[in-house]
């Protein structure tokens, strides 16, 4: 190919690489959003900002034609140069950052002084810009190499398609710069070039440039974007998490633990209770008031939490309790029969307050009304029949406790 339209196709690829970093540059700028919560893909985001200034020194280098050698091009090195050696030491921030939680500003506290002297040096020390991109290759390889191996040797679960496909783009680049710092110093010696692949590499290597960069925009992006879903998928649990929590608070009475009537209404756990025949236990709470106004309405809360844990204590799994009222419960065993239910629950009860005294605020006093249920279409009449029969032993208890505190009034 005639050299003048080699030097023509060579410059093209450098505006188009420059291009394609000012892209990147922007679009990532764009994100800068994500960037505030994530510092590893804030250092990155810089990073192509350093590309893209570090590409249109060496399109000024290529549009002004400056002597080589002389004070301007050397100039055009030097902001070359630290630019492309800042764009490596934010890449290594960035990898930093993610992979092991380091600050981007500790590592760029060293690197730009580092940066700025090894520019300068090498710029003192070359004759034409070959040989600058020839010391900068060795400064390349190892810094991508040691991108590419903290995002390879992740551990299993924080791995992903974003930190391998990063990975292996900064592996990729890291062998090329090896490859670079070994040719452009061919390139550069005494007018000579290079043959072959080798050749054709060297003198359109900012096509090959401007490919791994996207690739490694790519990257960079579903990475971001991998980190956004385990954030967002996190969020969602959370809030099913509270949902839940919120939905409990809703179903439960918040004093004794128990279903309440809003749980009866929207027949929550009732699956069971309604597949089958069973018995509705009703229960109310004699002694509730006179606790209250006697030793005080911390204690009466106590014992409505011991009412729920003592008719816990004789229901099954299967089977549903409801604080139903101030001092009433509801009891749904499926599978009983209402003598049995009854039975059960009142020997339960007893036997909670064997050796009680009558006055111990602990003592459960509790009236008891069964019915049978044949389905769940008989739940509400089963209830109802329940808590007429619970009201009728209530009345019968209060006429023998009144019997028996005034003996004389029934004699007469």
């Amino acid at each position: 190919m005639d050299k003048s339209v080699g030097s023509l196709v060579a410059f093209i690829g450098a505006v188009t690489q420059m291009g394609g970093s000012v892209l990147l540059a922007a679009f990532f700028l764009l994100l800068r959003g994500q960037a505030r919560r994530r510092p590893y893909f804030r250092a990155w985001s810089l990073a192509w900002v350093w590309m893209s200034a570090a590409l249109f020194a060496v399109f000024l280098l290529y549009r002004m034609g400056w002597a080589p050698g002389g004070a301007a091009a050397r100039a055009g090195w030097m902001a070359y140069q630290l630019a492309k050696l800042l764009f490596l030491s934010s890449l290594l921030a960035g990898a930093l950052a993610y992979a092991a939680a380091v600050r981007p500003a500790a590592v760029l506290r060293v690197a730009v002084p580092a940066s700025l002297a090894y520019a300068a040096g090498s710029v003192f020390v070359s004759s034409g810009l070959n040989r600058v991109v020839a010391l900068q290759g060795p400064v390349a390889a190892v810094v991508l190499g040691c991108c590419a191996w903290l995002l390879l040797r992740l551990p299993r679960s924080r791995s992903s398609l974003g930190s391998r496909a990063t990975g292996t783009v900064f592996a990729l680049m890291s062998a090329l710069w090896a490859f670079y710092a070994a040719a452009f110093p061919f390139w550069d010696s005494s007018g000579a070039e290079l043959g072959g692949v080798a050749g054709f590499i060297v003198r359109y290597n900012s096509y090959l440039d401007l490919l791994l960069q996207m690739l490694l925009g790519y990257g960079m992006v579903v990475l971001l974007m991998e980190d956004t879903r385990r954030e967002t998928d996190a969020a969602h649990h959370e809030l099913a998490v509270a949902h839940d929590q919120l939905k409990r608070v809703a179903l439960h009475d918040s004093l004794t633990g128990a279903l309440n009537r809003r749980a009866w209404s929207e027949g929550v756990g009732m699956e069971a209770v309604r597949a089958s025949f069973g018995a509705a236990v009703m229960l109310d709470l004699d002694n509730l008031k006179t606790v209250n106004d006697v030793h005080g309405h911390a204690a009466g809360d106590e014992l409505l939490r011991r009412t729920a844990e003592v008719l816990r204590a004789a229901i099954r799994p299967t089977d549903r309790l409801f604080r139903w009222g101030g001092d009433e419960f509801l009891v749904l065993m499926a599978g009983s029969r209402a003598a049995d239910a009854r039975r059960r629950i009142e020997e339960t009860v007893a036997g909670a307050g064997a050796g009680m005294e009558d006055d111990d605020p602990r003592r459960l006093m509790m009236s008891v009304g069964a019915a049978e249920f044949a389905g769940g279409e008989a739940l509400d009449e089963a209830i109802r029949r329940a808590d007429a029969a619970m009201y009728e032993e209530k009345s019968r208890r209060r006429g023998a406790l009144a019997a028996r505190r005034h003996p004389s009034a029934d004699a007469a």
